[in-house]
């Protein structure tokens, strides 16, 4: 792929951009030294490209009618059938749509992506197909993923399968919805802030966010490559340990998976709590969104623990309350530099990076003003902060984010889970587009104060509903230790069965 040669005028302007004032004054000498090291981007091209991902000729699907898909839980229908035998033989699967799954379309919610359809697939779909998964479509996700509601998508908005009007939580909205509605008997979720936990818990199904680099992340769309995660969602516990133990382990190329531990996650899954230390995390509760009725369900779900055997009792780690403003700091510039300049991909990793996506999103890099509310604010804020302190903040609050997993690491030496709820409320109303841009960006995050610290601390989380809040769902999460996905599976699989 060539890149065209640039004219003394262009380096004149870049060099005043930049600083380079002499260069700028008198350009020709740089101009004819820059057209001459262009030639290195020719020589790409002589050079294969490995193929290490499966690709797949255009896949015939269909766009759901309203009366089809009410809910909106899917962008396409497809059948793509996997192996006719293994661990998910016969399981439907619904996969996230900023997943890559070759030859569908994939538009990750937005509108720079509405004719995009990739020719590769991520490790994860080619994994559940190996096991006999059939995959049946694409669902719908927030706008780049960047919203824990269900209103920011280009295709429309996300119902709550109890409740037409609320938000099914997000981003990974209809993954969880094509639970509820029978649609799909698993889904493979996405999560940067809660993404996978935060639907599961609004639309009453099972999500995991496994520990960070557990499950490969090759092939699917990043917001920050600190804190993104692929899982499982299910209706059962039983269910998502059995799809994690396919998705699990090295693919040899995501660089996010180092000294990994794949556990048996079906063994010990009825073995009970007796003996087991359940840690109720205090700050996890009574927040500035909290509802009283989600946080008593919650501790009476936990505290119910003590009849099978197990010892219950609060656990206090204060900086749990700092840890959404410590996700923020990093996410508000490690967002702004993947969606604005990065082409919707990380950098500088030795990685798989989807080319055909990356050129897809350059091609229309100037369709930002479909960009919701909530995008262009954090966008808006990363541009800002860099101009006034460069990448300082992204770097201090990464190098604090040690500090918050050590305090987690050391209440997990007491406990071999912590409670919080995944959501301090059920789910809630659509916002009123009339209500104007701060409503839709409280709508966006108002519900991820308990998800977004394991997140950058990487620990494993596993949200299991536990009841229900004047009709709707309350969803529990469970903090294990890193790489102890088997622990809260056992314990989720004790709450599950009370």
């Amino acid at each position: 792929m060539s890149v065209l040669k640039p004219a003394p005028s262009q380096i004149a302007d870049l060099a005043a951009e930049i600083g380079y004032t002499a260069i700028a004054d008198a350009p020709e000498e740089y101009t004819a030294m820059i057209s001459g090291m262009l030639g290195v981007y020719d020589a790409l091209d002589a050079i294969p490209e490995p193929e290490v991902l499966h690709g797949r000729a255009p896949v015939a699907h269909t766009i759901p009618t309203p009366a089809e898909d009410p809910h909106h839980a899917w962008e396409v229908r497809a059948s793509i059938p996997g192996a006719a035998s293994g661990p998910l033989a016969g399981v439907r699967l619904g996969v996230k749509d900023s997943i890559l799954v070759a030859g569908l379309p994939m538009r990750n919610g937005s509108a720079e992506l509405a004719t995009f359809v990739p020719d590769e697939d991520a490790t994860v779909v080619t994994r559940a197909l190996a096991a006999g998964a059939e995959i049946v479509g694409k669902t719908t996700n927030e706008y780049f993923c960047m919203s824990g509601g269900s209103h920011t998508a280009a295709t429309g908005v996300v119902h709550n399968p109890h409740r037409m009007g609320h938000s099914a939580g997000g981003s990974s909205s209809g993954s969880a919805v094509a639970l509820v509605t029978g649609d799909a008997d698993m889904t493979l979720g996405a999560d940067q802030a809660g993404s996978i936990r935060m639907p599961a818990s609004w639309s009453g199904v099972v999500g995991l966010k496994p520990t960070y680099g557990l499950v490969p992340y090759t092939g699917i769309a990043t917001l920050d490559g600190s804190f993104d995660h692929v899982g499982p969602v299910t209706r059962t516990v039983a269910d998502n340990a059995r799809f994690l133990t396919v998705l699990a382990g090295s693919d040899g190329i995501d660089p996010r998976q180092r000294d990994i531990v794949v556990g048996d996650y079906l063994g010990g899954l009825d073995d009970g709590v007796e003996g087991l230390r359940i840690g109720i995390l205090t700050e996890g509760f009574g927040g500035e969104h909290s509802e009283a009725g989600v946080d008593e369900t919650v501790i009476a779900a936990a505290e119910a623990l003590r009849d099978r055997g197990a010892t219950v009792e609060r656990v206090s780690v204060p900086l749990h309350a700092l840890g959404a403003a410590l996700w923020t700091a990093i996410a508000i510039e490690g967002m702004a530099e993947t969606v604005l300049r990065n082409q919707g991909f990380g950098f500088g990793r030795l990685d798989r990076y989807p080319v055909d996506m990356m050129q897809h999103l350059f091609d229309h890099r100037g369709d930002v003003d479909a960009h919701p509310a909530n995008v262009q604010l954090f966008t808006l804020v990363g541009r800002y902060v860099d101009q006034q302190q460069g990448r300082l903040n992204y770097a201090r609050a990464i190098n604090r984010a040690r500090t918050l997993r050590a305090a987690y690491d050391d209440a997990l030496e007491h406990f071999d889970v912590l409670v919080t709820p995944t959501t301090p409320q059920t789910a809630r109303p659509l916002p009123d587009p009339a209500h104007g841009a701060g409503a839709a960006i409280q709508a966006s995050i108002e519900m991820s104060a308990n998800t977004t610290p394991f997140n950058i601390t990487q620990h494993p989380a596993l949200s299991v509903p536990c009841g229900t809040v004047g009709g709707l769902p309350v969803g529990l999460q469970l903090i294990g230790r890193h790489f102890d996905e088997a622990m809260l599976f056992r314990v989720g699989q004790a709450i599950e069965n009370s």
